[in-house]
């Protein structure tokens, strides 16, 4: 019988008419090698409901020679068992231009958008689905996440082109706007994300004023014959709603100074709540000011899809302790968090003793500073403002498997004396939950290379934005570098003042434990809409992984002419009134005579006796747009 039931889920396979006995098959006989999982790919937050895709069926019993003359009758080819393929595990970044899971040919790839003027500079990379079943879901949905990047991007040279004619006109200087755009597969088809594919996109817009405006869009779907968007109500249930409320507003109770009280704060989630699948669980997300200050972000809200089990499945559990205290001088607001449930009691008594004797210690010193200050201001016959001091954390990672078994936390200490803002610091402690637990460092994560790795990783990212930082001011990660494990990543931080402007805040550097593989070398280049021969575009990835190409073929098409001086191995490059030069081995490049600055790499002459630049340098120096998509750069 063993035998007949394996011919029958054959059977079902075969063909398109017969895709829903494919979806069957898949509960009938999950342990087969033989067996296909459909993978989902996301769609928009909110809209329609989503069906249980495991449809109820009546089994049609059949003999043998039954399914052979039913196998027979189908117009297929065959082919051998496919081998099992290691997809991604949820929630770990992948490469933008990975296949998520090989073995159902779904891929996801990022399409990048660059463009620079004196007015704006746009840096975009959004997703483009490829290999669903449903391609006019596809091409919908494609079509539906460009087209929200590109209209952000119109907007923003819009409203750039206005600032710098009212600033001119008002005969002040006009600071750039920017457009950063990014995104996340935080899900990757398995039953685990209820073979849901989940994206999430970032975009962070700034326009002027103290800092930007962030923004979240995430895309849910269902990946079948005909595809369909992932709903909050399929996974939960009817109640749904009831049950999401109630957790969040659990996890507000935690903290509550960190969100919006009575009609500002937090009523419920919407008919089209955007949320993302990862690890089992549906994270709801807030948009920034929605239920909480600036400050807090984009608040987040993990669910699990088995509702009460929550970090009980790894066994850490992290509490918080609340501290308030005001006395007239010092306002105090401390959320400190204990750990509970590590494999290493002792080590975790010492952990949680280390944590909160450093913010009593840092309340008895802001108190004592108080007691002075007032006396001093009362000496000058001056009233004084309160001190704050305020603390509160996140979970970065709550161990278990999917963790590598990682809790890593960090905590954001608040201190107000005075002046015109207050100065925050950053604590982080991650720790390898084993029966006899350490706390890890940078070289547990990436080997004693580890500072070469993450220095060079970190200029390459300094570089893209080196208005955002100090000049110079980045000499490299010190001995005891601060950091925090999140998502398959180590994030680099730095204090305020550290490396850059205090509007730059704490900055931090996102690094992958596996670092990506060096990307291969485009296959096409094509400028002002002509393709270059093979000749004249000879792009190639350095060791680091940029792309460099080259700058004569390129500057020329685009119309600026190019001067060589062999004395100085230096290029003059010029068009009207535009003038720049570059030399050999100088990372330092210049607009209309603004200061230097840096883009992660000098030029450099190959043995073809060419020279080559930086991809950059023709978007951020020549303010050319450049668009880089399925191993071809467009340039115009």
């Amino acid at each position: 019988m063993n035998n007949c039931h394996f011919f029958v889920s054959a059977c079902v396979f075969i063909g398109d008419a017969l895709m829903d006995g494919l979806i069957t098959c898949n509960t009938f006989v999950t342990n087969s090698r033989q067996c296909s999982f459909i993978l989902g790919i996301s769609s928009h937050q909110g809209g329609n409901k989503m069906k249980n895709p495991f449809n109820p069926f009546k089994m049609l019993t059949l003999t043998i020679t039954g399914c052979c003359l039913l196998t027979a009758a189908a117009p297929i080819s065959y082919a051998d068992a496919l081998p099992p393929v290691s997809a991604p595990s949820a929630g770990v970044p992948v490469p933008i231009s990975a296949p998520i899971n090989q073995q159902q040919g779904i891929q996801v790839a990022g399409k990048t958008v660059k463009e620079q003027t004196a007015d704006f500079e746009a840096d975009i990379t959004y997703p483009v689905i490829g290999g669903m079943l449903d391609k006019a879901y596809q091409t919908k949905l494609n079509d539906q996440i460009a087209g929200r990047a590109m209209e952000d991007l119109d907007n923003l040279k819009k409203e750039a082109a206005d600032a710098a004619a009212k600033a001119k006109e008002a005969g002040f200087e006009h600071r750039p706007h920017t457009l950063s755009i990014k995104y996340e597969v935080t899900a990757d088809g398995s039953a685990s994300a209820a073979n849901i594919v989940s994206i999430k996109v970032d975009t962070y817009t700034f326009t002027g004023g103290a800092n930007g405006m962030p923004r979240v869009d995430t895309y849910n779907a269902l990946n079948k014959t005909q595809a369909k968007q992932a709903e909050l109500n399929e996974l939960f249930g009817s109640g749904y709603k009831d049950t999401i409320n109630e957790r969040i507003r659990q996890e507000i109770a935690k903290q509550p100074d960190r969100y919006f009280k009575g009609d500002e704060g937090f009523k419920g989630i919407s008919d089209t709540q955007s949320f993302y699948m990862e690890k089992e669980a549906a994270v709801i997300v807030f948009q920034k000011y929605e239920i909480a200050p600036g400050s807090s972000g984009n608040p987040e809200f993990r669910i699990p899809l088995a509702t009460g089990s929550g970090t009980a499945q790894t066994g850490v559990k992290i509490s918080t302790k609340t501290v308030k205290n005001e006395d007239g001088l010092v306002a105090v607001n401390m959320n400190i968090p204990v750990f509970e449930g590590l494999k290493d009691s002792k080590y975790q008594a010492q952990l949680n003793d280390i944590i909160e004797s450093g913010a009593m210690k840092d309340m008895e010193s802001l108190k004592t500073q108080a007691q002075e200050g007032a006396a001093a201001a009362q000496e000058a016959g001056q009233k004084m403002r309160p001190y704050t001091l305020d603390v509160m954390y996140e979970v970065k990672a709550d161990g278990g498997g999917a963790n590598a078994n990682l809790v890593s936390v960090k905590i954001v200490t608040g201190v107000y004396t005075g002046g015109a803002h207050g100065m925050p610091r950053v604590n982080t402690y991650t720790v390898l939950d084993e029966a006899e637990a350490k706390s890890v460092q940078l070289k547990n994560l990436f080997g004693d290379g580890y500072k070469e790795t993450v220095n060079e990783q970190i200029r390459q990212e300094i570089a893209k934005h080196p208005d955002k930082y100090f000049k110079d001011g980045f000499k490299g990660i010190s001995d005891t570098q601060s950091f925090y494990v999140e998502k398959g990543a180590a994030v680099i931080v730095f204090g305020a003042y550290e490396i850059a402007p205090y509007a730059a805040g704490t900055p931090e550097f996102r690094i992958p434990f596996s670092q990506p593989s060096r990307p291969a070398s485009p296959s096409r280049l094509v400028v002002s809409g002509s393709e270059l021969s093979v000749g004249d575009a000879a792009i190639y990835i350095n060791d680091s992984g940029m792309t460099l190409a080259p700058l004569r073929a390129i500057a020329e098409r685009l119309g600026w002419n190019v001067k060589w001086n062999g004395e100085t191995q230096s290029a003059e490059i010029s068009k009207g009134a535009q003038w720049t030069s570059l030399q050999t081995g100088k990372d330092a490049y210049i607009y209309n005579k603004m200061a230097p600055f840096s883009l992660g790499q000098a030029p450099v002459i190959k043995e073809d006796g060419i020279m080559y630049v930086p991809l950059d340098f023709f978007s951020r120096v020549l303010k050319a747009s450049v668009i880089t998509e399925a191993g071809i750069i467009g340039i115009q």
